[in-house]
């Protein structure tokens, strides 16, 4: 089973709408220093496994880093992230069934980083098991 953030990159890679490409603008566990524009996923934790069952609850965030000055074009690409991520429910990916995926809160703005590129999250909670 993959690490939960392998898989969401996964989603977010074939949903066209999105426009994003992995290991182009789309990254896991380390945002790189270009393009500007970009999107990474994180595994976060979640629940603690339950040894009797194969069903498990992690969760992930998602953070979008955008051009500088482009703070709304970011925070456009967050909510269409969350918006393509929350409530989604039965889906298969890399041999895992998800059961849910829920937005745990809003797009959350962090501030700007040392080139002054907006940075947003979004965090999500996941229920999963092997298909």
């Amino acid at each position: 089973m993959n690490a939960p953030s392998m898989d969401i990159k996964d989603l977010l890679d074939g949903e066209s709408s999105l426009g994003l490409t992995f290991g182009t603008d789309l990254f896991v566990s380390e945002m790189p220093p270009i393009p500007d524009l970009c999107v990474c996923v994180y595994d976060t934790g979640g629940e603690p496994p339950n040894p009797d069952y194969d069903y498990m609850k992690p969760t992930i965030q998602v953070r979008i880093r955008g051009d500088k000055g482009e703070y709304r074009a970011a925070y456009d690409l967050a909510l269409s992230i969350q918006n393509f991520l929350n409530g989604m429910h039965n889906e298969e990916v890399n041999g895992t069934r998800y059961i849910g995926i829920w937005a745990e809160g809003d797009v959350f703005f962090i501030g700007y980083d040392e080139n002054h590129r907006p940075e947003l999250t979004v965090n999500f909670r996941l229920h999963r098991t092997t298909a």
